[in-house]
């Protein structure tokens, strides 16, 4: 089996007199693979998700993703980027148009999301008077509008209650489970082990540790 995505030897830092925020690091990401990223913070794993979402480029080392990825990278940071005065429904049109759908299949997408994250019946509101748990669902939904091949996911619970959690956990397996890799970043107790079939940890901008269940 082919690698989808590879890093080799790659470095990253935020200033000359600074440590150096990750690397050097080689990875190679293959189809299906649900990675759990784990490590303190400040360990290198947001940047991690980020060199590998196109956001940030490397200061050295080499960054290959196959010719089937290209427009086809999910990536979900952090803080949700959700449009709050947009509802939920306007979010995710948004993001489809980003992603060049045309307009019925964008539609079609949008509300099959909405449907699967939980969210028809608020699918009208406005983004900033969902809970946090709905918000985590709706930002999920937007980096899944281009029917992602690598999924990039930064602490995609935090901050939400257990029935979302589960909810968005059980999405990104069934998305493994479709050849969907996915990377997924997050401190919350046992969720990496629920889904993920690799774990890779980070200290000091390096790997510390890989392993299979």
């Amino acid at each position: 089996m082919e690698a989808v995505c590879t890093l080799r030897e790659i470095l990253k830092g935020y200033g000359s007199r600074a440590p150096k925020a990750l690397g050097p690091l080689s990875l190679d990401i293959f189809p299906g693979e649900l990675i759990g990223v784990r490590g303190e913070n400040g360990a290198g794993k947001s940047t991690l998700l980020s060199i590998l979402a196109g956001v940030l480029k490397p200061d050295a080392g080499e960054v290959w993703t196959a010719p089937e990825l290209q427009g086809r990278v999910g990536y979900a940071p952090q803080e949700p980027a959700l449009y709050e005065t947009l509802s939920g429904l306007d979010n995710l049109r948004f993001w489809g148009r980003v992603h060049g759908l045309p307009k019925k299949p964008c539609e079609a997408r949008c509300r099959w999301l909405l449907r699967e994250m939980n969210l028809e019946e608020k699918a009208k509101a406005p983004a900033g008077a969902y809970s946090g748990g709905m918000k985590r669902r709706l930002h999920l939904a937007t980096a899944l509008m281009g029917t992602p091949k690598l999924l990039l996911l930064d602490e995609p619970t935090a901050g939400a209650d257990e029935a979302s959690a589960q909810l968005m956990l059980s999405m990104v397996k069934q998305l493994g489970e479709q050849g969907c890799s996915v990377v997924l970043v997050s401190h919350r107790r046992g969720e990496l082990e629920q889904v993920c079939t690799r774990f890779l940890t980070l200290s000091g901008g390096r790997a510390a540790e890989e392993e299979r269940p």
